[in-house]
């Protein structure tokens, strides 16, 4: 209920918080897969069974959504700020400006995540990313 009232802010940062969490569960996945196996998911046969620990961590992550929608709560503000400068310093309008954060952060900064989350995974695990021909 509270969020609704936050408005498109509370949706935009909603959408972060859970693009945020499902970046960290693929890679605490890939780090737990290849720390386990000693193998990359992207390795011969091992797509299925990375799938299967990422399943796991999926079913974690649901079971904690509660936390997910109050985290929301709290990043909305910033959102609305990321919005509003956006617009002020950029001259765009309401809606060119909303599409800007959107862009930003939860496309550019969830492929962001998950790519350093998946880097940090093969460094601390010892496996590299892409296995050897």
């Amino acid at each position: 209920e509270k969020l609704k009232k936050m408005g498109l802010a509370a949706l935009l940062s909603y959408g972060f918080v859970s693009n945020m969490s499902y970046a960290i569960t693929l890679s605490v996945s890939w780090f737990t897969h290849s720390k386990k196996t000693g193998l990359s998911p992207l390795a011969p046969g091992q797509w299925k069974p990375f799938l299967a620990v990422y399943a796991g961590f999926y079913v974690f992550t649901n079971i904690i959504r509660p936390l997910r929608f109050g985290l929301s709560v709290v990043v909305a503000r910033y959102f609305e700020s990321f919005v509003s400068f956006i617009e002020r310093k950029s001259g765009l309008g309401r809606k060119a400006s909303i599409g800007v954060v959107v862009f930003l952060a939860n496309v550019c900064g969830t492929f962001a995540a998950m790519g350093l989350g998946v880097s940090l995974a093969s460094a601390m695990s010892g496996v590299p990313i892409f296995p050897p021909k």
